[in-house]
């Protein structure tokens, strides 16, 4: 039941990553502003799988994937760092970010995680694409289901 908390947990912290390196789109025109939603399950004790859908700076959709998801816990705290990496794979292209941020409490199977996301690289039409941002996930252990988002800015 922990390993699965953690998983949980590093999926929060993979998608935090990726919202917290696109900048903020408040400060810059709606055409660099990105804004992205998913729904994702964990798939192993490092991995989890789904889709996602994109607004504004990328207008796309399909599946998306995270790896390298690392909970690591906060010594006596309920809480633990979240590491990761989340590639969306669209119709048009594909962007990897990487993520980290914090999540918790651990204690219990609904959990939470925020952070900060960068753009590393992009393929089709998003090659060249750069970005930062802030991420928002919810985890239910329960049900194996991990619902997020991102918003930031894209260059």
């Amino acid at each position: 039941m922990m390993l699965k908390r953690l998983g949980v947990l590093g999926a929060l912290g993979a998608l935090s990553a990726v919202l917290a390196a696109l900048p903020l789109a408040s400060a810059s025109s709606v055409e660099s502003k990105l804004q992205i939603g998913f729904s994702l399950q964990f798939t192993g004790p490092d991995t989890s799988a789904g889709t996602f859908v994109a607004s504004g700076a990328v207008e796309d959709s399909g599946p998306s994937d995270v790896t390298n998801l690392r909970v690591t816990p906060q010594g006596n705290q309920d809480s633990a760092r979240l590491t990761g990496t989340q590639v969306f794979n669209g119709t048009s292209g594909s962007i990897t970010t990487t993520f980290k941020g914090l999540a918790g409490p651990l204690s219990s199977p609904h959990q939470a995680g925020q952070g900060t996301v960068e753009i590393v690289s992009g393929t089709g039409a998003y090659l060249g694409l750069t970005g930062s941002g802030v991420f928002l996930v919810v985890v239910d252990a329960t049900t194996n289901q991990i619902i997020g988002t991102v918003e930031g800015q894209a260059n």
